[in-house]
């Protein structure tokens, strides 16, 4: 088969070349080589089959596909025609090599078939799982539920595995089962933790902050320059700039306020550089995958830990270099899905714990960390039923020791969420825990039109619970079908994170989005991998519930009870199903672990599973301390608004006026009172946030685009005016005004617009510097 497509390969000048005769001779000769061993078996194989040349042979397997990698898709246009010339010759070597390491491991080994019996009945509980997968593949087949788009709201999967990502990752869990067999765990524990941490950071700053030019929530604009946030990483970040002038959440009850006191952290250490925040961020996410691989070690082993970790690392590159071609979520913007999904797998990993030691402390620490949890996505509350019901079943419901621990992980949240309770509270008189608008944006969800305008929603005196309730009982199979289509969406999307076969176009060109324009079809090849891959997760999910029944099937529960939660909001898709869309990848880690290890053992290696820990161990902590420990940090978010004084308190108009006038360049003294006299003008003093210019007819495309940045047919710099509360405020320019830098403080005297401020004059005190787009003497109003 190698000589005919090296043959059909069509020729230059009509004429077989002698480098083609040279490769069909090399062919020709191996094949020989083998038809004659074939007829003339050699003796003394025992003498090759040495660790060394086994690993020769797979250095030489791995050299081959690299090859055959590089040639095809380094550089296409230059390079295309070597592939198709070498590439039959280069398959070939690369088969034989392959065939080679299993052929001289059996000579070694031998054949050791009792490691398939040993697997009986993880191969039945892989069969019923895969059925059931199976069966909700038809039924999306047949009902279109979970890739029919719903008009309220509708999100393309998540960002997807590429195919060369996907086999590095593969590469990665075998290497970790060859270093199993030769080094010591104790050292294996320290060296792939720490390797896991560098590559992810060292990967993720490798990619240029160019790449956020053109981002969604991420944008480089002149005259800084700077990657500023803009839509809801615009308003986290804005609102802790707030909450660091000493004015408060700038809302009763803001969104996510743990999120916000961690990016005010951030700009208490790095200031306004925010490529060293970028940084920064990079750093701490990095942990991300140490905790996959310390959660697929404990349920399995170092290889489904290392496979998975790096099937994250990888899936984040492409993320961050695709940030300017369409939307997505990332370690270069701030936003709370990541930060979310950190603590979702802590969560996991600690709820295991408390499972596996059944012990009264862990339960506290794993209910604690679950409040935190609730700081960043309120709805994960959703999930905390699927984690008693594992419990429950783990335990066990005649077992009281159950119905104590239960208690006490409740406990551990309640004492994690009672400050922030409490402080809602007394600034509204309601023992809410989240914003209202987060109410209105669910309850608008519950109609058939007027979806996601919570500006204009109106609850007409009725509660949350009673609008919803209402609806679904008034129009049931409506409610019932938008929860379902939603929920199969997100775990759809969940496999779709895996490659598919798709073109791709080289290293070096564009990133194929096929995921973005994702239909719902699939080609018949494509079913064929999406099945193999519902195989391997099932083989994953039947290996730990083998091995650990209940507790093994505990990110399924985190999944199902996340996937509910965005499902009864009508949302799904892309940074909405992200922080739970990593379990059906986590679990084909498992299953190809798995596989690894039974090839393994086929061949004579020894089992590499991670071993159980027992239930004598027991936290050394006192528990005073730890109840005292996740109070104080649940209250962090209300201390950390009673910490900054007010930057702009004592600040009259008359000393704002005083201040302009002697600066140089200002207007007269009677011209900016006469200016201030009328009821439309404005002056305030506040920190000049994001300054962005644009030409003419250029702006920022979203949505929900904020007015001083939204396409306008004239030039002008807009940014924000932050001091107890924030005004939009557009500089009108023909060109880049300069000096205007961000988070200075600035006088701002203009015209107070419908939905901004017509900026006239802005000074800037530090720098005794006056920037003019119309005189004063010229009215707001004709």
């Amino acid at each position: 088969m190698t000589l005919f497509a090296l043959l059909l390969v069509p020729s230059e000048g009509g004429s077989v070349s002698w480098a083609r005769l040279a490769l069909v001779g090399i062919i020709a000769f191996f094949a020989g080589l083998g038809i004659y061993f074939g007829i003339r078996p050699p003796r003394g194989l025992e003498k090759w089959a040495q660790p060394h040349i086994i690993l020769s042979s797979a250095l030489l397997s791995l050299t081959f596909g690299l090859l055959l990698f590089l040639l095809r898709y380094l550089d296409p246009e230059r390079l295309l025609p070597i592939y198709e010339r070498l590439g039959p010759l280069l398959w070939y070597l690369l088969a034989l090599t392959a065939q080679s390491i299993f052929f001289l491991l059996y000579i070694k080994n031998g054949l050791h078939p009792e490691a398939f019996k040993q697997r009986k009945q993880t191969y039945l509980s892989a069969l019923v799982v895969f059925s059931a997968l199976f069966f909700l593949f038809i039924l999306v087949s047949l009902t279109r539920l979970g890739i029919t788009p719903d008009p309220a709201y509708w999100g393309e999967p998540g960002v997807a595995l590429l195919g060369w990502q996907f086999g590095l990752a593969l590469l990665g869990g075998i290497l970790v089962l060859l270093l199993s067999s030769s080094m010591k765990e104790s050292i294996l524990d320290i060296i792939l933790p720490l390797s896991i941490y560098i590559v992810a950071v060292a990967l993720w700053l490798s990619v240029p902050l160019d790449v956020l030019a053109n981002g969604f929530y991420v944008t480089i604009n002149p005259p800084t320059f700077q990657p500023f946030p803009y839509s809801d990483a615009g308003y986290y970040d804005r609102t802790a700039h707030s909450l660091l002038l000493g004015y408060s959440y700038q809302e009763g009850i803001p969104i996510r306020p743990l999120f916000i006191v961690y990016l005010a952290l951030l700009h208490t250490l790095f200031g306004e550089n925010y490529p060293a925040i970028i940084a920064g961020q990079t750093a701490l996410l990095a942990l991300i995958p140490v905790v996959f691989y310390f959660l697929g070690k404990k349920i399995h082993s170092r290889i489904a830990g290392t496979t998975t970790a790096l099937f994250f690392i990888f899936r984040e590159l492409t993320s961050l270099l695709i940030t300017s071609n369409t939307r997505v979520t990332n370690s270069k913007s701030l936003l709370v899905e990541l930060p979310t999904l950190f603590l979702l797998i802590l969560s996991c990993y600690l709820v295991f714990r408390w499972l596996e030691r059944r012990e009264p402390k862990s339960a506290f620490i794993a209910g604690g960390m679950f409040g935190l949890l609730l700081f960043m996505r309120t709805q994960t509350v959703m999930i905390l039923p699927f984690v008693l019901l594992v419990a429950l079943l783990t335990f066990g419901w005649r077992n009281r020791s159950f119905y104590g621990q239960a208690a006490l992980l409740v406990l551990g949240m309640a004492v994690t969420i009672l400050p922030w309770l409490t402080r809602n509270y007394v600034q509204t008189g309601q023992f809410a825990f989240d914003s209202a608008s987060q109410s209105k944006l669910l309850a608008s969800q519950y109609a058939y039109s007027g979806n996601l305008d919570i500006q204009n929603y109106d609850f007409e005196g009725k509660g949350l619970a009673q609008v919803l309730i209402e609806f679904a009982v008034k129009d049931p199979g409506f409610v019932f079908g938008f929860i379902a289509n939603h929920f199969l969406a997100t775990e759809i999307h969940g496999v779709l994170a895996l490659p598919l076969f798709k073109p791709y176009n080289g290293i070096f060109e564009p990133v194929n989005l096929y995921w973005v324009t994702w239909d719902g079809t699939l080609e018949w090849y494509n079913v064929a991998l999406f099945l193999f891959y519902l195989l391997m997760i099932a083989f994953g999910i039947g290996k730990v519930w083998n091995r650990w029944r209940w507790i093994g099937l505990l990110p399924v529960a985190y999944n199902l009870g996340y996937a509910l939660a965005t499902a009864l909001s009508r949302f799904s898709g892309w940074r909405y199903d992200y922080p739970a869309d990593w379990v059906p990848y986590f679990y084909f880690g498992v299953g190809f672990a798995e596989t690894a290890i039974l090839v393994s053992t086929l061949f004579g290696g020894r089992e590499v599973n991670s071993p159980k820990i027992l239930n004598d161990h027991r936290n050394l902590t006192p528990m005073p301390v730890l109840f005292v420990l996740f109070a104080l940090i649940g209250a962090i978010p209300w201390v950390a608004e009673k910490i900054p004084s007010p930057r702009y308190a004592n600040r009259p108009p008359s000393s704002l006026i005083e201040r302009v006038v002697s600066m140089p360049g200002a207007p007269t003294l009677t011209d900016l009172q006469v200016f201030l006299s009328r009821p439309e003008s404005f002056m305030e003093i506040g920190q000049v946030l994001y300054p962005r210019y644009f030409p003419r007819n250029k702006g920022l495309e979203s949505s929900n685009p904020w007015p001083v940045y939204e396409p306008r047919d004239f030039p002008r710099l807009g940014f924000l005016l932050m001091n107890e509360k924030f005004d939009f405020a557009i500089f009108p320019s023909k060109g880049i005004p300069e000096p205007f830098p961000h988070a200075a403080d600035a006088i701002v005297v203009g015209c107070r617009r419908e939905e901004y401020v017509d900026v006239r004059m802005i000074a800037f005190p530090d720098l005794d510097a006056i920037l003019t787009s119309t005189p004063l003497t010229v009215p707001c109003s004709p």
